[in-house]
């Protein structure tokens, strides 16, 4: 029972941490796949059932275990009849990974860590080889590792996963010993198991430990050299794609990860019109959690400062948020702005989102809000931080939403003052390390506003020094340190003084919470083109928007209490968008409408968006970089079953070597009688395959001598068990198999 808890904790603490990285929302079912599939495999181990009936059986109980686990989350569209459903189900689990549906990466997922679970148990409790049954644990962990926005919140679970693996390897060996002294008769002194748990368990602690105080090696990011991006630069979101020279399309970005060029190759992927006529900026997505420069969205179920930050899914209407100002959700000087927004698929990346013309309040759709969950109603939302819908056919839709826009001036917002509710601590976290970079932005930050005491002109000076082209000039390819240590924000911020919107969102996000404001980024596009405007088809009439890949945008929102969050926009005006900062009062039912000199050109292209962090971590939907997860398994799968042959291949004793022995004469179904001798069953074994028979004798004679010599046998026996084994495995061919091997 102990091996046996053992083999739960590692598969679970491995799915933790993949589940920790946020790859996908509600994957909770994978864990309990993972659970399941050990204890399955642990059961058919100990019921010695036989090997090639534990394999074919895997599939079946894999389905068995993820079906129900997953039924409820299914497309709708998939509900059609029993063979349908088995088809979609089929394809998911042999191909989730590379899907862009949440369900199906789901069960992708599942279906991954359910086959890891199972080749866990069995081969640790069965086959006893320690090292061999954890290596699709590495595995998966290596793979969460390197597309993890945020491995910090991925250190415990993946400590825990090694310290484990090292318990899972001794506790593996211990068996082995045990099994083969029952093979010769000897019994195990009393005490034994414990003295040896005693003994390793310390062994494997100190282990981790060690690995963990090591420096390490190199600080080149290895993830950059095996993926098509690295974990620092991030992946490309859906819709957008990457040049032969390492530059990255301009496209929407779920995060906000500095580094790296952009070129710009617009596509068309929205229009809207709202109730006013005027074009608005589309806010889809927030990120509020703050890492070297980076942003993300948090983990689904993380704790923020007290504050759980979750899921709560609605049917179509009004979002299932808070809407009482006293608790500061929404202010009190806001106006609805209806608007009808028809998105085409691939939009908002991997996962339909809902674009919004301000603060969330309604959608004509059925979905699921993610925010921060209110401490009064876990069914309400203090926040809306992105709304993803129900999966639709081909991903498009037209959506009728309802926004709000504040209309608090500007000497309102200086009244406002800092008396911030307690639930927006969370967003004046920032996290400095050994560089000091946190500290290098807060002493700028001070410098900037020196002698301003309110929050909104200090915000507003950080704006105005951003935008101001004396100081920072905006560009698609902003130049890098060679200091892979330095933050490419405080790089930005004290040296290149040149970047794109993430950079300067960043730059002013940063800066704003190191003054103690609450503080968040915004993801989405800007307000588009009218339509007709630079040689654009209209569409509709001229209150119609249309927006390309070009105007992907990030920028700033702070509270403020009693009015919320109060957008900025700190990136200066260029040849590749003219943005203006926000109106106040009236004026921001009205947002700045791109200036004809800009919106002449053909196809349109304002501020882009930088590349986006491989999705896996943001539970708003965001996926990891899916090809080169999925490649990865594959890879991973591949080596397995190289392992596996060259195990079998290479056995490293006599009675290694004898043990596959046995193993093939089951597969060939000759397994070996209770009763049959080592040379009875090499004779029975030879008239079954003649061309093996020499060397079946020769391995027959070696195990006897092995077993029952005192003297054992020496290294050339040992070396004429492997050759003799290889020239019976070869010869045991199919006749056909070995004339194309020669």
């Amino acid at each position: 029972m102990i091996e046996l808890g053992l083999y739960v904790a590692l598969i679970a603490t491995t799915s933790w941490a993949v589940l920790a990285a946020g790859f996908v929302n509600g994957g909770g079912g994978a864990l309990i796949a993972g659970i399941a599939a050990v204890l399955i495999a642990a059961t058919l181990a100990r019921a010695h059932v036989h090997r090639i009936v534990a394999a074919l059986g895997a599939p079946l109980l894999a389905a068995v275990v993820i079906v129900p686990l997953t039924i409820a989350r299914m497309p709708a569209g998939s509900h059609h009849s029993l063979g349908v459903s088995a088809s979609h189900y089929l394809r998911a689990m042999a191909t989730g990974l590379w899907s862009t549906d949440a369900w199906g990466f789901t069960v992708g997922l599942s279906t991954i860590l359910f086959a890891s679970g199972y080749w866990l148990g069995w081969v640790a409790l069965r086959e006893h080889h320690g090292v061999l049954a954890v290596v699709p644990m590495y595995a998966v962990i290596a793979v969460d590792v390197l597309n993890a926005q945020r491995t910090a919140a991925l250190a415990l679970p993946v400590t825990l996963a090694v310290g484990l693996s090292l318990a899972v390897i001794a506790s593996a060996y211990l068996g082995s010993l045990t099994a083969r002294w029952t093979r010769i008769g000897i019994a195990p002194l009393e005490g034994f198991r414990w003295r040896f748990a005693s003994s390793a368990a310390p062994v494997a602690a100190g282990l981790t430990v060690v690995a963990l105080a090591l420096p390490a090696i190199s600080t080149t990011d290895l993830s950059a050299h095996l993926f098509l991006h690295g974990g620092d630069t991030g992946a490309v979101e859906t819709g957008s794609d990457a040049t032969s020279n390492g530059t990255t399309t301009i496209g929407f970005s779920l995060s906000v990860s500095l580094g790296g060029s952009l070129v710009d190759r617009p596509k068309q992927v929205l229009t809207y019109r709202t109730s006013t006529g005027a074009s608005s900026y589309l806010q889809i997505a927030t990120d509020t959690e703050f890492d070297r420069g980076n942003w993300y969205a948090p983990a689904r179920g993380a704790t923020v400062d007290g504050d759980v930050w979750g899921a709560v899914p609605f049917a179509s209407g009004p979002l299932p948020r808070d809407t009482l100002t006293v608790d500061g959700g929404i202010g009190s000087e806001e106006q609805a702005i209806d608007a009808q927004i028809v998105v085409d698929a691939g939009a908002t990346g991997s996962q339909p989102l809902v674009p919004f013309t301000g603060e969330p309040e309604s959608v004509d759709f059925s979905g699921t809000a993610f925010g921060t969950i209110s401490t009064v109603n876990e069914t309400e939302l203090l926040t809306v931080d992105s709304v993803q819908l129900d999966p639709t056919s081909d991903g498009s839709a037209t959506l009728q939403t309802v926004a709000l826009v504040s209309t608090a001036t500007a000497a309102q917002l200086i009244a406002a003052g800092s008396n911030y509710p307690a639930w927006t601590d969370q967003y004046t976290q920032l996290d400095d390390d050994s560089t000091r970079g946190a500290e290098t932005i807060r002493s700028m930050a001070v410098q900037w506003t020196s002698g301003l005491t309110d929050p909104y002109d200090q915000a507003i000076a950080i704006e105005d020094h951003l935008r101001n082209p004396a100081f920072f000039q905006y560009t698609l390819d902003p130049p890098t340190d060679p200091n892979a240590k330095v933050w490419p924000l405080v790089f930005f911020l004290t040296s290149s003084h040149r970047g794109y919107c993430q950079y300067f969102a960043s730059a002013m996000g940063a800066m704003l919470r190191s003054l103690g404001i609450p503080t968040r980024l915004v993801t989405g596009y800007g307000p588009g083109t009218p339509a007709g405007a630079g040689g654009i088809r209209p569409q509709g009439d001229s209150t119609q928007q249309i927006v390309t890949t070009s105007d992907a945008h990030t920028w700033v929102e702070a509270y403020f209490p009693n009015y919320g969050w109060i957008p900025f926009e700190p990136t200066p005006a260029s040849a590749q968008g003219d943005y203006e900062p926000f109106g106040r009062g009236t004026a921001a039912v009205a947002p700045p409408v791109i200036p004809p000199s800009t919106v002449s050109r053909t196809p349109p292209a304002t501020h882009p968006a930088s590349k986006a962090q491989p999705p896996a971590t943001t539970i708003s939907g965001a996926f990891p970089t899916v090809g080169a997860f999925a490649i990865a398994t594959l890879s991973v799968v591949v080596g397995l079953v190289i392992v596996g042959l060259f195990w079998f291949a290479l056995p490293r004793s006599v009675n290694g070597a004898w043990r596959r022995v046995e193993a093939l004469g089951t597969i060939i179904g000759l397994a070996r009688r209770n009763t049959e001798s080592h040379r009875a069953f090499a004779l029975r074994l030879s008239r079954s395959r003649p061309r093996a028979g020499p060397a079946f004798t020769e391995l027959a004679a070696l195990t006897g001598r092995a077993e029952f010599s005192a003297n054992g046998v020496s290294a050339r026996d040992r070396l004429l068990a492997q050759r003799m084994w290889r020239r019976a495995l070869v010869a045991t061919l199919p006749r056909s198999v070995r004339r194309a091997a020669s």
